[in-house]
């Protein structure tokens, strides 16, 4: 595939984003060039055949675990669970812990099950609920969980999108990149906060719970991060939320433990058959012809799917059938159009993989002092266009095969934790998060409070590196 090829591709996706606002378009239209110029090539018949079957295969995985996810989640909403914790949680009078509890706890606890976007889109109205403006609902769930997303939905930026099943060196160097960026993202937040609420912070007074909250998180964060690609978002936030509730929230507004464990119990029963299924199934594995990717029996989606299904069995007084059938019926219309956009996106990804790769690795070849510097921003770019870090590490990593000689772990590294900061600026999650808040606010609007703070990530991950290769 000519570079051109790949331009008027890439063109196309750009345009869609941009022009249409609307990815799903952008992306068709990048298909279509690409499939017209390999079919031009009777010889690329077959590899386009293998291209397409991994990615429905891939993109098949993926929309399972976003529909289960919603599923649970829509249950649980439909029979109130949520009311309790939110007028509990309403009654904290520091706004500034507020905030921090629902985006970024919740916000990574809902990230680490869910992802690709649904973690803003489930936080926002939680937002309005307690008194937010409508930007500050917007703009802080999408900044709050950039680190969480470097596991994102049960570990798939990395298992999907890198191809890495166990934690490894580059789970080990992202762990220690991302350190004092997890540290100080509840102090942008709270930066954020004063801006978009116009209010004044009494950082003398505030800075030992802002501090607290980033221990609180990193600490479980890294720690299940050694053990599991899974559950390090999820238990980083629920464990993190318990902690800096219990050191910093004044005692006469703690919330009861029984709340706590109706709000999360249906959760902890998902992790429980999540692990069970892991261990009788993980290793028995469908097969298909040579070079389309095996398919695990152990899907995340399905599990979710299945305790759904149970969850709402005990809820449900009566008429199961037609409740469980209007629920699945509402997912499906709000899913249906995100699930198109991401097989899309993996079917341009995996199409043009070999001749992208190629393309990257030469044009950094030539620029090997500037590397280290350019994988975060390559990573940023790439969730930025496909609003998803495993879209961005599909599109990208293959780059990084025939690049950084000795250093694949550092960059591969660098180059998923940009697609983790892009997350705060992805213009689908920018759309998909604007849906559920009534007002009216500008993409650009949202930029201009977010793109500092992805500046900022960016540095502290650079120092990182820094102090780390030497």
């Amino acid at each position: 595939m000519t570079s051109l090829i790949l331009l008027l591709s890439f063109l196309f996706l750009l345009t869609g984003v941009f022009i249409f606002r609307k990815l799903w378009l952008g992306a068709l239209g990048a298909v279509i060039i690409v499939l017209v110029s390999k079919f031009s090539f009777s010889a690329a018949s077959k590899a386009v055949y293998y291209e397409l079957s991994n990615a429905m295969i891939i993109g098949t995985e993926l929309i399972l675990l976003i529909f289960g996810a919603y599923l649970f989640y829509n249950i649980l909403s439909a029979y109130k669970h949520f009311i309790l914790f939110t007028e509990s949680v309403s009654i904290i009078s520091s706004r500034i812990s507020l905030a921090i509890i629902l985006c970024f706890f919740m916000g990574s606890f809902m990230e680490g099950i869910a992802g690709f976007g649904i973690p803003a889109l489930l936080i926002a109205p939680l937002m309005i609920t307690v008194g937010f403006k409508p930007v500050t609902a917007i703009v802080l769930p999408l900044a709050a969980t950039i680190t969480a997303v470097l596991f994102g939905a049960l570990g798939r930026p990395l298992r999907i999108g890198l191809g890495i099943n166990e934690p490894d060196e580059v789970v080990t160097i992202t762990i220690i990149l991302n350190a004092m960026p997890a540290l100080v993202i509840p102090f942008m937040l709270t930066y954020l906060l004063s801006k978009t609420e116009q209010i004044k912070i009494n950082w003398k007074k505030e800075w030992k719970t802002v501090l607290g909250a980033g221990v609180c998180f990193y600490v479980p964060f890294s720690l299940t991060a050694m053990l599991s690609l899974e559950f390090p978002s999820a238990i980083a936030g629920i464990a993190g939320l318990l902690l800096f509730v219990f050191v910093f929230i004044p005692t006469k507004e703690k919330i009861s433990g029984r709340i706590w464990w109706n709000t999360f119990s249906p959760y902890l029963f998902f992790i429980v058959l999540f692990l069970s299924f892991r261990f009788l199934a993980q290793d028995t594995l469908i097969s298909f012809a040579s070079g389309i990717k095996q398919v695990s029996i152990y899907q995340p989606g399905i599990i979710f799917i299945i305790a759904s299904i149970l969850v709402l069995f005990v809820l449900n007084q009566g008429h199961f059938a037609k409740h469980f059938l209007s629920l699945l019926k509402v997912s499906l219309l709000k899913i249906w159009l995100p699930a198109v956009t991401i097989l899309l996106l993996i079917s341009f990804t995996q199409l043009i993989a070999k001749s992208f790769s190629e393309l990257v690795s030469s044009l950094t070849a030539s620029m090997s002092s500037w590397q280290i510097m350019a994988q975060p921003l390559i990573g940023i770019s790439g969730s930025f266009i496909t609003g998803s870090a495993t879209m961005s590490n599909l599109l990208f990593a293959g780059s990084l095969n025939t690049t950084a000689l000795g250093q694949k772990p550092l960059f591969m590294s660098l180059l998923h934790t940009g697609g983790a900061i892009g997350n705060a600026i992805s213009l689908q999650n920018i759309i998909m998060v604007k849906s559920v808040i009534p007002d009216n606010i500008s993409e650009s609007r949202i930029l201009k409070f977010n793109l500092p703070i992805i500046g900022i990530y960016v540095v502290l991950v650079l120092i990182s590196t820094l102090i780390y290769v030497r």
